[in-house]
C-alpha cells in the first residue's frame, strides 16, 4: 500500500542527525530487548513477545479478532494463524458471541492468564532493570516524550490525516 508523503522543506542538519540517532537507538533497543526477552519468555512463561502482546490486548478488552487486528496492526489472515497457535496451546478460548452468532469472542483461559502474568513478571524485571538506570526526572521525561511521539496527531509524513 503506497503512502503519500507531504512535500516539505528539508529539515536542518541537526534535526536530520537527531532523527538518524533516534531511529538507530530505537532499533538497537528493540533488538537488545528481543534478544534478552525472547529466551526468558520462552523459558519462564512458555510464550514469546508476540503472544504476550496478543494476550495482553485481549485481556485489555480487544476480544474480537477484527478489533484485535486493528489494535495491533496485524493483517487478519496472519492474526488468524497467531490465534490458532494460542488456542492450540490452550492460552485462549473462542466462543460464539451471544448477541451475534457470526462473531467469535476471544478470552484468556486460566493457562493464558497464568502465562500472561509470568510474561509480565519477566518483562517488568527485564525492562525495569533498564529503566532503573534512569533517575526519576529522566524517566518522566522519557515517558512524556514517548507519549508525545505516539500521539495520533499530527502525522507529518502523511496527507489528509491518514496514518501510515
Amino acid at each position: 500500500m503506497a503512502r503519500s508523503v507531504k512535500s516539505s522543506p528539508p529539515p536542518d542538519p541537526a534535526v536530520r542527525d537527531a532523527a538518524t540517532r533516534f531511529m538507530t537507538s530505537i532499533w538497537q533497543l528493540q533488538r537488545e530487548l528481543g534478544h534478552e526477552l525472547d529466551p526468558l519468555l520462552r523459558e519462564r512463561a512458555g510464550t514469546d513477545p508476540r503472544a504476550y502482546f496478543l494476550l495482553r490486548t485481549i485481556q485489555d478488552g480487544a476480544q474480537y479478532p477484527k478489533v484485535l487486528s486493528e489494535c495491533l496492526g496485524i493483517p487478519p489472515n496472519l492474526l488468524s494463524r497467531f490465534l490458532s497457535d494460542l488456542s492450540a496451546h490452550g492460552l485462549i478460548a473462542r466462543q460464539m458471541d451471544e448477541q451475534d452468532s457470526r462473531r467469535v469472542r476471544l478470552s484468556l483461559t486460566p493457562a493464558g492468564t497464568r502465562a500472561l502474568g509470568q510474561a509480565e513478571e519477566v518483562i517488568h524485571d527485564c525492562i525495569g532493570a533498564r529503566l532503573g538506570r534512569l533517575d526519576v526526572p529522566q524517566l518522566a521525561a522519557l515517558l512524556d516524550a514517548l507519549r508525545t511521539l505516539t500521539s495520533p496527531d499530527p502525522h507529518p509524513c502523511t496527507t489528509q490525516g491518514t496514518r501510515p
